[in-house]
């Protein structure tokens, strides 16, 4: 069992990264880790980030007091005795509501900046899952373009060899135009691989937030991850209700039930508490206090309030819904995980040495004349696209112990504390190995 290890890429990588796809002409080398780090740079992941910061900010302001009311009344009087002139009456009065409109305020706001937290930690969730799966699909995209390019080296050489001997008299003007053949479907299948390397690295950019195809190449090995023993994986499918999908869909069910309060709060017994300056036309002056309450005889905030509470219910029903997802997330994940590894060991453990064995066995016939330029064809594209085809299977099979880990991390994430989940725990693989099962996660 290997240990767990924390990977954690400083700030300063970020940012030299960003920097250099921003820059640079030629392709950038982009090792997974600094891939994965681009993901808290992307437009949306940011933008919530800053949103919770700015939601906290403003959050810390909320008073719990309305705002005081200013009343000025100035008016004309005339009086048979006492002649005419100007009255004056200057007020101020404050509101005090009764009903617990402050606590119903500040829980509601509490509510709202948690929401918004883990809106923030369910995007770049997402998005380091996306990003992820972008630079491994352009690692496996970029590992075909090498095995193509050296069949069609390969092909060449194996086309003059045939074009040798029949100008010897031991090889036929089939045997050259299958050799010819050969060498132009190796051509286009490296044409075919260029392109969809070309797209994988459009995708990675559209991940990261760039505006266009960044010259990047996936650089250096595929990760290695560390993930808890099967025994525990149970036990991690029943908490798929923590995931931060189903938590900031309950959290906006929370929030709009505490909105709801907050209204009905707001519309209950209400006192105002004021005092007033007095100045009559005959020069006379005094001061009053003044005493008055609303009692919520008649609106009650149902309208508000109905808005308010259907959307939670709704809301409910929607957080539902995400948590027997997120259930089946899980179990898809650590299915993945096992499926994977299958298809790398029989791959890399039988069909690739058979398909290698075979070939060599191939040209070793045909230059004893004892095969057709046919069978070495077929045995080489074999051989090709079961180099390919593990080149695939094992970004698949880190890709599934990513999401995995990812996924892990995030059931212990805290949106009260801190808007992005943790950074996941992964080292670069030198050997090409998965990581051993039963770390701690």
């Amino acid at each position: 069992m290997r240990s767990r290890q924390a990977f954690t890429v400083p700030r300063m990588v970020v940012a030299l990264t960003a920097l250099l796809l921003a820059a640079s002409p030629e392709p950038t080398p982009l090792s997974f880790a600094e891939a994965l780090a681009l993901a808290e740079r992307a437009p949306l992941p940011a933008a919530t980030a800053l949103a919770v910061a700015a939601q906290r900010t403003e959050a810390s302001r909320v008073s719990s007091l309305s705002n005081p009311q200013l009343v000025v009344e100035p008016g004309w009087r005339r009086s048979a005795a006492a002649g005419s002139g100007l009255d004056l009456r200057v007020g101020v009065a404050q509101p005090f509501h009764l009903s617990g409109l402050g606590t119903a305020r500040r829980q509601a706001v509490r509510l709202e900046t948690q929401t918004l937290s883990e809106e923030a930690r369910s995007a770049l969730l997402a998005r380091r899952l996306t990003v992820a799966e972008a630079w491994l699909s352009l690692w496996a995209a970029e590992q075909a373009q090498v095995r193509v390019a050296e069949e069609v080296r390969l092909a060449d050489e194996f086309r003059k060899v045939v074009e040798s001997a029949a100008a010897l008299g031991a090889a036929t003007k089939l045997d050259v135009a299958e050799a010819a053949t050969y060498v132009a479907d190796a051509r286009l299948t490296e044409l075919d691989v260029q392109g969809v390397a070309m797209a994988r690295r459009t995708e990675f950019s559209r991940q990261v937030g760039a505006r266009q195809a960044v010259p990047v190449t996936a650089a250096g090995p595929l990760p290695e991850v560390a993930l808890p023993a099967e025994s525990r994986w149970p036990a991690l499918r029943e908490r798929a209700a923590n995931l931060p999908e189903v938590t900031f869909r309950m959290s906006l069910a929370r929030a709009e039930r505490a909105r709801a309060d907050e209204a009905k709060a707001a519309r209950g017994f209400q006192v105002q508490l004021g005092v007033a300056a007095l100045r009559e036309y005959d020069g006379a002056v005094g001061g009053v206090a003044t005493v008055g309450l609303t009692p919520p005889v008649f609106d009650h905030a149902e309208r508000e309030r109905g808005t308010l509470l259907a959307n939670a219910a709704r809301l409910e029903g929607e957080g539902m819904e995400a948590a027997a997802a997120a259930a089946s997330g899980l179990v898809l994940a650590f299915h993945e995980v096992e499926h994977s590894h299958e298809v790398v060991e029989v791959l890399r453990g039988t069909l690739l040495p058979g398909a290698e064995e075979a070939a060599r066995l191939g040209e070793l016939l045909f230059r004893a004349g004892d095969t057709t330029v046919l069978e070495v064809v077929r045995l080489r594209r074999a051989l090709t696209q079961a180099r390919i085809r593990l080149g695939h299977a094992l970004a698949d099979e880190a890709l599934a112990r990513m999401r995995a880990r990812l996924l892990i991390d995030a059931l212990d994430g805290s949106a009260t504390e801190e808007a992005t989940p943790p950074a996941p725990s992964f080292r670069a693989d030198t050997s090409g190995a998965p990581a051993s099962e039963g770390a701690a996660p």
